[in-house]
């Protein structure tokens, strides 16, 4: 085997998998057993995320408040009455898995429909804007931006990224408010980010944009706004774990989270008279122009164990019919960053 730090070659010593004439077969058995076991250990550690290395996830119900046929064929939307089983995962974005919550960050909160027409995926995260509009800029995003790609000694080159790509600009602006530090995964909004296509049965066509938006009680609204850089900076060192906490124990004491699924709108008519790049990731939409309209409600009753989390494969182009990609090259690359993230790691789903 060789050294590739001294460039020198040495012999690989393996243990012999066999037992001493007087230990007989239960000491050879008693081997094999062990190396069993280490193999076993082995086999469960997979390889991290390239991002959103840490997370927790939690399972539950979702259900529409009114039929939405006249807009979308997706089943999940059609019957007030049923219930759709759900996973959501939440984690932060950049951090790596020993990360503490609370740092200034995006989060990611990716939703799985459990749907009569199969899985659909609605990958979310705590703005409504992202860093970049051209997928080719991931690559360079990833590795000036993620402390899992600096070799040792090396800084994250954060503000050169953003001097380098000034689209970003709309980002900072959330990241350095108090939404860019939390300790709650319960009182944090999930945007789309990413414009989507609903076709109804008719093949009419609206442009949606989606937000997951917390419900509590008006006491706790403040806590929707984040928390001061001083708080976070505190719970690095006292609680790095706050968030995950936090939703678990709600959880255990039958305070379940809930949000509301809420869609801004735009057709045809109004694609056409729009002044700005509607499908763009780093502009959002005007809530004065396109209002939030409230569709459905989710509630998270149980956490999911992490063996069975952390091999999910949450991807875009996870639809069901009735759905579909809105900035599709956009989309595209981000799904394929997904999925072949999800194969690096062993393929499993």
């Amino acid at each position: 085997m060789t050294d590739f730090l001294l460039g020198r070659e040495y012999p690989l010593d393996v243990p012999e998998i066999t037992a001493k004439p007087s230990a007989g077969i239960e000491s050879a058995q008693g081997t094999f057993s062990l190396l069993e076991k280490i193999s076993e250990l082995n086999s469960k550690t997979t390889r991290p995320r390239l991002i959103h290395q840490k997370g927790v996830a939690a399972c539950g119900r979702f259900s529409p408040y009114m039929s939405l046929a006249d807009y979308t064929q997706a089943a999940f939307l059609q019957d007030p009455e049923k219930e759709t089983p759900v996973i959501v995962r939440f984690s932060r974005a950049m951090g790596e898995l020993g990360a503490s919550d609370s740092l200034r960050d995006m989060r990611g909160m990716a939703v799985r429909f459990d749907t009569d027409d199969g899985d659909y995926d609605l990958i979310c995260g705590s703005t409504p804007i992202y860093y970049i509009n051209d997928p080719s800029k991931f690559p360079s995003m990833i590795r000036k931006l993620s402390p899992t790609q600096m070799e040792c000694g090396e800084e994250v080159d954060f503000w050169g990224f953003f001097a380098e790509n000034p689209e970003a600009i709309n980002l900072i602006m959330w990241l350095y408010s108090n939404r860019g530090t939390i300790k709650s995964y319960r009182y944090m909004e999930g945007y789309s980010v990413n414009t989507y296509q609903w076709i109804n049965g008719d093949g009419e066509k609206l442009y949606v944009r989606y937000r997951w938006n917390p419900l509590c009680e008006e006491e706790d609204n403040e806590k929707r706004m984040g928390i001061s850089a001083q708080e976070a900076e505190f719970l690095a060192g006292f609680s790095p774990d706050c968030c995950l906490r936090d939703l678990a124990l709600a959880i255990e004491e039958r305070n379940f989270p809930v949000y509301e699924l809420e869609i801004q709108m735009m057709n045809d008519s109004e694609v056409c008279n729009c002044d700005f790049d509607f499908l763009s990731t780093t502009l959002f939409w005007p809530e004065d122009i396109y209002p939030y309209t409230k569709i459905g409600k989710m509630v998270l009753d149980r956490l999911l164990p992490k063996e069975k989390y952390e091999n999910l494969c949450f991807a875009p182009s996870t639809l069901v019919s009735g759905i579909a990609f809105g900035n599709e090259r956009f989309l595209e690359i981000m799904d394929y960053a997904h999925k072949d993230g999800w194969r690096q790691r062993g393929g499993v789903k």
